[in-house]
């Protein structure tokens, strides 16, 4: 079996596309902040993000422009979470700039 906490980042990426897509419903938000709470340690970077999208959805869910925006904070949160980036080699100039 994986990694448990696998599911809870599949459940944000899946809160982040149906916030842009307008298809979130609170059940969806709170059962990717259960999952959250249940399979990250809250010293993952993901934990945080994942709780902020969860405290601003409710002051911002009847507002589509505001949960898109906020689905996408979500996404490229996780994402980085997840990979963040490379750092730039000094040295490798050709590849970097």
């Amino acid at each position: 079996m994986g990694d448990p906490h696998v599911a809870a980042l599949m459940a944000a990426f899946a809160v982040a596309l149906k916030a842009r897509t307008q298809q979130l419903t609170d059940q969806d938000v709170e059962d990717m902040r259960v999952k959250a709470e249940e399979l990250l340690l809250k010293d993952h970077p993901a934990y945080p993000v994942i709780v902020r999208f969860s405290t601003m959805y409710e002051m911002e869910r009847r507002n589509p422009e505001a949960l898109a925006l906020l689905g996408d904070e979500l996404e490229r949160g996780v994402r980085l979470a997840v990979s963040p980036p490379e750092p730039k080699l000094p040295f490798r100039s050709d590849i970097d700039g």
